[in-house]
């Protein structure tokens, strides 16, 4: 029993008869025979007789309220697609790819509503927004005063756009360009990490 506690452990691995514990969280039983459904630890309750097994890592999935940081890849019809790369401050080991569409400009501001999503953000933007749906796929909005974009590049040059005002300009080549700014632009991602 000694050895089989905070053991590593794969899926469908044979740990115990229900004899000797009943099956936990992270496991299966059959036949008998309680089996590891997940990669893990093992953990054991001696007051329960329980055996269960603790993933080896916990995967960050995304849920309406999470935060999350991510950079703006292309466009389809009328959404922007964004692939995430840090969530609730964790930077993801994967990337999910969530969506910026004319829903989440309008859900806080009308004006925002049947606009063009390009208008907003465009292809190598880095965003900071908010998950607010899971259904089908992960939705973002940006609406917000703390939310939009948060760094952006010149469509000329590929420089990095500075706030001038409302808007944004290029130092290099003298270009003015509008998006959704964050109230956070120009922040460095690290210190916006500790933000989401």
């Amino acid at each position: 029993m000694k050895s089989l506690q905070d053991r590593l452990v794969v899926v469908g691995e044979p740990l115990a008869t229900l004899e000797e514990f009943f099956p936990g969280e992270g496991t299966f039983e059959e036949k008998g025979i309680i089996y590891s459904s997940i990669i893990g630890r093992v953990l054991i309750d001696k007051h329960k007789r329980e055996l269960g097994v603790i993933p080896f890592k916990t995967l960050l999935v995304p849920k309406p309220g999470f935060r999350v940081i991510g950079m703006v890849t292309g466009f389809s019809n009328h959404y922007a697609n964004v692939e995430i790369f840090c969530m609730n401050g964790v930077k993801l080991d994967h990337e999910y790819t969530g969506v910026i569409g004319r829903e989440s400009l309008g859900k806080s501001h009308s004006r925002f509503r049947g606009i063009n999503v390009r208008t907003y953000v465009s292809e190598n933007d880095m965003v900071y927004g908010i998950v607010i749906s899971t259904v089908n796929t992960i939705l973002l909005d940006i609406s917000y005063r703390e939310y939009g974009v948060v760094k952006a590049y010149c469509k000329f040059c590929g420089n990095t756009l500075v706030l001038s005002g409302k808007g944004l300009f290029c130092p290099l080549c003298r270009n003015n360009e509008k998006r959704k700014i964050s109230i956070f632009y120009g922040e460095s991602i690290e210190r916006l990490v500790s933000r989401t």
